[in-house]
């Protein structure tokens, strides 16, 4: 199956041309369930390089 054609990550695709674009974005409500039930419930933890981490204690 060709992964690019699943709603959520044309959805995505069309968030990340926006974004390329420096564009606002318009979801239908039925994009909004696909991204939330797909995404919505995930925590997302920031990666800090080992110059970030002596940057914050300093």
């Amino acid at each position: 199956m060709d992964n690019s054609k699943r709603p959520i990550n044309q959805i995505i695709a069309r968030i990340n041309d926006a974004a390329k674009h420096g564009e606002a974005l318009v979801l239908t409500a039925e994009e909004v369930k696909i991204l939330s039930k797909d995404i919505g419930d995930k925590v997302f933890i920031p990666v800090l390089t080992n110059e970030q981490v002596v940057q914050l204690v300093k």
